[in-house]
Parts: C-alpha cells; structure tokens; sequence
C-alpha cells in the first residue's frame, strides 16, 4: 500500500510542511503504528486479515481526524512530543462529536426554514443527511460523507472537504439558500421554477438560483425586487443596458445590485454577503452569451404565459440587422397614416433599439399620442426607461420625446 499520500496529507496546510525529511520518517512510523492499531480494533483482533483497500480507508480516516485535532486551538496536539498518536486519535473524537453536534443543529434549522416548495432531491438529500449523521461512524470512516446528497447548492461546497466537515458546510450553505427564499412569497417563488423547469419537481435543480436572478435583474432595474417576476420591457431595458457596457462595467452592476439587495434583506454577515454575489457573478457568462443573441429570456424569468395570452410583440428581444432596419424605416416613412406606421411597428418591430431608432426617424410629435394610446403599459415603460437613461440630451430629428414625456 502506498502511504507517502497519506502522511503528507497530514502535514499539509500545518506548519509541519518543511520539516526535515528525518522527522517526516518519525511521523511516518507513528502513523503507520497507529494504523496497526485501528485495524486491529476495527478486526477484533484479526489485523492481518484486511484487504488493502480496507486499510487505505482506515488510514484516510486517521489523517482525517488527526488532521481535525492538530487544529483544534484547545488541544494543540503535537506530533513529536506524542509517544504515539493513539492519544490524539481518541482525543478528536470529543471534538467531531462537537462537530456533529453542531451538523445536528444546522439539520434542524434547515428543516425549520425549508420554503416548503415540493422537490424530491431537496427532501431526499434531507432525511438522508439526517440518517446519515445519526449512523455516522466517525472511529473508523470520518472521512466519508455517511450519505447520498443529491440537490444542488448554487455554489457546490469543494470537494476537499470530508466527513462532517462537508456536511457542516454543505447544510450552512442550504441554510442560507432556505432564509433567503423565504424573503418571497412562495406562489412567487413556484411560478419562477415553472418558468426556470417545467418539471422542478422530479429534476435536479436548485431553488435559490433563479430566484437571486430575477431579484438581481429587478434590483439593476430598479423594480420592486419582492415582485420576483421580471416583465417583458424589464428584460428588454437590460438588454438594451448591457449592449451599452464592458464586461467589467456589467460585473461592476451585479456587484453593486448584490449589495444593495443584501441591505433590503438585511443580510449582514460577510459569508452571506459573499454567498449572494458569488452566485450573482456566476451570471457573468450567461449575461455575455445572451446579450450576443439579443435574448435574456432564458436568464431573467417570467412568468410562464398561457397559451390564449400574448406578449407584447417588440419586447421580444430580436433585433434587427442594419439593411433590413434600414428597410423598414423607408416602408414607415410613406405611410400616410398614424394609423398605418403603428400597424408596421407592432408587426416588424421586435426590440427596443429598433423601436426607438423608428421614433427617431419616423414618428412625429403631432403622432405620439395616437402611439401611446396604442401601446401597452410594458411598451410605455420601457421608453419611458430608455428616456430616462439616454446616454445624450439630444432630441431626435421627430422631436417625439418631449411630447412622449408631456403625455405619460
């Protein structure tokens, strides 16, 4: 069996790691001794039957606890002033029991503020954490994580963590998923998973994700982020925000928005903080992609839309290329009537570059009030957003925007 693994994995992050390789011998030797001895309580006696991969096991759980113990500040275990490490074994075992006392309380916590959203991987993940920690043999397998965890966290807990270590961490990080959805009504929360998953219920999904989404996209619009939904005219501001940015100005935004919901939701702790913008930077990507495509649909939710329902037509994020653009702009301009160029726009028109270049070029003031009186509620806010947040004061060679604000 390879041991040289082993033992340095004790030494890692100690400040034992540059010692002389004489001492690195010694310590070797005490593990080794160690191991002999945990075999042979784990056999009864019968040491020398073990299958290899047994002991490799055994030996993973010693270092896993030793490795507790050296850092224990109460215990202040020291490898060379121990005759064996035997002592030291027995004495981490006092401080995982703290630890899975600690496991046992987060376990309650998570049950107490579960959102109550119906998933069979979250509520299978926790009645099987629950088994797990209650047959935990922390002696002889305190490396391993006594259980199968199957819903996903919107940070997944690293890897190196073992035993309890991973339960601990994993179960404070659902925690804070659990307060943070309950911020939110739950009908909310629901319709946002049917939007995100049809079928959130069987699948492997995380139920906090989506949710910090939408709030982060209304929270940079500055909407009412407890409305969880993000409206059609929303996501187009976002979208036609973001065309405007660099990358960097964009992770900036996201930063800034994370914060800000952090003191609406009066979340003060600097790993809850951290949590929210880790899981908010992680839009990144997404957000990049997406507003290459001219889509953020499949980013910031809405709400499903039944099928006899409609969407505002250019609030659907496509935007046009400059010739057929150009096109388009040629057709409105000899329509006689108001009448007519509205019926263009609500049939061609599908962003809200385009409409606002169409303003630009083809729609007069004496024509705006007809426009409003036929445009949704979505549609006016998106312009009045666009006025609001127009890069220049320079009015168009219509002169629309005045007589747009004058009426809305």
């Amino acid at each position: 069996m390879a041991d040289n693994n082993f033992y340095l994995e004790l030494l890692k992050d100690s400040n034992l790691a540059n010692i002389s390789n004489e001492d690195k011998e010694i310590i070797k030797i005490k593990l080794w001794t160690l191991l002999g001895k945990v075999t042979e309580r784990y056999t009864m006696g019968d040491s020398s039957s073990v299958p290899v991969e047994i002991a490799e096991e055994l030996l993973k759980s010693i270092t896993f606890l030793l490795k507790k113990e050296m850092k224990n500040l109460k215990s202040n275990v020291d490898l060379f002033q121990c005759e064996c490490l035997e002592g030291a074994w027995k004495d981490s075992w006092l401080t995982i029991e703290n630890d899975i006392t600690t496991g046992k309380d987060l376990l309650k916590e998570v049950i107490k503020t579960s959102t109550g959203i119906e998933n069979i991987s979250y509520k299978d993940t926790v009645a099987g954490i629950e088994k797990g920690i209650k047959g935990y043999d922390y002696r002889f397998w305190a490396h391993e994580v006594p259980c199968s965890i199957d819903y996903q966290l919107s940070n997944p807990v690293d890897e190196d963590l073992k035993g309890i270590d991973f339960i601990n961490e994993y179960l404070t990080r659902l925690l804070f998923e659990n307060k943070f959805c309950n911020n939110f009504e739950k009908e909310k929360i629901i319709k946002i998973l049917k939007s995100y998953c049809r079928d959130y219920k069987e699948l492997l999904i995380n139920i906090f994700e989506p949710v910090l989404t939408n709030v982060i996209g209304l929270e940079l619009v500055e909407a009412d982020i407890f409305e969880l939904e993000m409206k059609s005219y929303e996501r187009e501001i976002l979208l036609y925000t973001f065309k405007k940015m660099t990358k960097e100005e964009i992770e900036e935004d996201i930063i800034k928005a994370a914060n800000n919901i952090c003191n609406k939701l009066k979340i003060v702790s600097d790993y809850e903080n951290n949590y929210v913008k880790m899981t908010a930077l992680n839009l990144l990507v997404r957000i990049e992609e997406g507003t290459k495509n001219n889509n953020l649909e499949n980013i910031f939710l809405s709400y499903k839309i039944e099928e006899n329902e409609m969407e505002d037509i250019f609030l659907a994020n496509e935007t046009m290329d400059d010739e057929s653009l150009r096109k388009l702009i040629d057709e409105i301009r000899v329509c006689r009537f108001t009448k007519d160029k509205i019926a263009v726009i609500h049939k061609e028109v599908k962003s809200l570059d385009d409409l606002v270049e169409i303003l630009n070029n083809c729609i007069w003031e004496d024509e705006i009030e007809e426009l409003v009186n036929n445009f949704s509620k979505d549609e006016i806010e998106a312009l009045k957003y666009y006025l609001n947040n127009k890069l220049n004061g320079n009015i168009s060679n219509t002169g629309w925007e005045n007589k747009f604000i004058q009426i809305c």
